[in-house]
């Protein structure tokens, strides 16, 4: 989705750059008086969109379907990929459904368990059938990064996948260290 949007972006930045790179030398003069001075309906244009009432109506149905899917395009780009909750079962009895920000709340308090973790912060993202825990993780400056991941390799994440009953439950780790509060100089 990333590639795509980003090779859209391109096309059309291009494309419109060299739209207006015309334009603008066209109005220049650059390639000439004739098309300098010209209208930028010609004559036939104007004669069809005249003799046919439904044209301009029609145009603007055309550019405003472009604008609707413009948007939607936009909107697409503003979805974070969180999720809200995860199904624990779904059967023919019904389903039940952990809140995405429970899951996360059991977890960071999974997380500041360890003795070296000083803050956590976790959200749940990814799609329902492939959900993935990132997990944000502020230590001591002195903490040893290996042993942190293999405690929530080891003892985190096993017990979010038991609890939720999904071992395909996938994770992200993201350590960072805190420095402590600046020193002050007098």
């Amino acid at each position: 989705m990333e590639r795509w949007n980003r090779f859209l972006l391109l096309a059309a930045g291009l494309l419109l750059l060299g739209a207006g790179v015309v334009v603008l030398l066209a109005g220049a003069g650059v390639f000439g008086a004739a098309v300098e001075n010209r209208p930028v309906l010609g004559p036939d244009v104007r004669s069809f969109a005249a003799a046919h009432g439904w044209f301009w109506p029609a145009l603007g149905v055309v550019f405003g379907l472009l604008a609707l899917c413009a948007v939607g395009w936009l909107a697409a780009q503003l979805r974070t990929g969180r999720l809200r909750g995860l199904f624990v079962t779904d059967d023919a009895l019904g389903g039940v459904r952990v809140g995405s920000a429970a899951l996360a709340d059991a977890v960071v308090d999974d997380l500041v368990g360890n003795p070296v973790v000083r803050a956590a912060r976790v959200v749940v993202r990814g799609r329902p059938r492939r959900p993935v825990l990132q997990m944000s993780i502020e230590t001591d400056a002195g903490a040893d990064a290996r042993a942190l991941r293999a405690d929530v390799e080891g003892r985190v994440l096993p017990r979010a996948r038991r609890a939720l009953g999904r071992p395909d439950l996938a994770g992200e780790i993201e350590i960072g260290v805190d420095a402590g509060s600046p020193a002050r100089v007098r």
